[in-house]
């Protein structure tokens, strides 16, 4: 883009128009776009979301698509703090991100920084996910993908033996 304002590319429940909002007042959808090279996994427990959260771990042939937004420093600060930068939940790294058009954007995403075995993600992960990559208009084919996710998804474990409160706060 060649603008100096910054790029983020968002793979999971950041594709949320509303998450979004909430996060990142006026940051700026600028549509969908996919990463090369990188496989979506469940790899990180979060007790927020009370289930395993989008990463991207880099796997040839692999595609993951998300959702370009232009945002701010001050955004991306915000982005941190809900990604957990500071604890060493997520990190944030530099991709290329393709367009439909072809169009190719560096951009700022946020990978895991200890992947743990994958796991399923929470039903209103799932939802939330599938909801943002619909609003943007993602790939038919990737839109049914996450719906199958979240056709596995797991409720909230609230009773005995829940794991909940047993792995890192994020």
């Amino acid at each position: 883009m060649g603008t100096g304002v910054p790029l983020y590319f968002a793979y999971g429940s950041n594709m949320s128009r509303a998450q979004m909002a909430e996060r990142c007042p006026g940051a700026e959808a600028l549509g969908p776009a996919r990463l090369t090279g990188y496989a979506l996994a469940f790899d990180r427990f979060s007790k927020r979301w009370d289930g395993y959260v989008a990463d991207i771990v880099p796997h040839a042939g692999a595609e993951t698509w998300g959702v370009l937004w232009r945002v701010t420093a001050a955004h991306l600060e915000s982005l941190d703090r809900f990604e957990g930068v500071s604890s060493g939940a997520y990190r944030r790294t530099a991709v290329e991100a393709e367009t439909p058009a072809g169009e190719r954007h560096t951009a700022v995403a946020y990978q895991v920084v200890e992947p743990a075995a994958p796991g399923l993600p929470s039903v209103a992960y799932a939802a939330t996910m599938a909801r943002g990559a619909s609003e943007h208009g993602l790939p038919d084919s990737y839109c049914e993908w996450l719906n199958q996710v979240l056709s596995h998804a797991r409720e909230p474990q609230t009773g005995p033996g829940a794991t909940v409160g047993e792995q890192p706060n994020d």
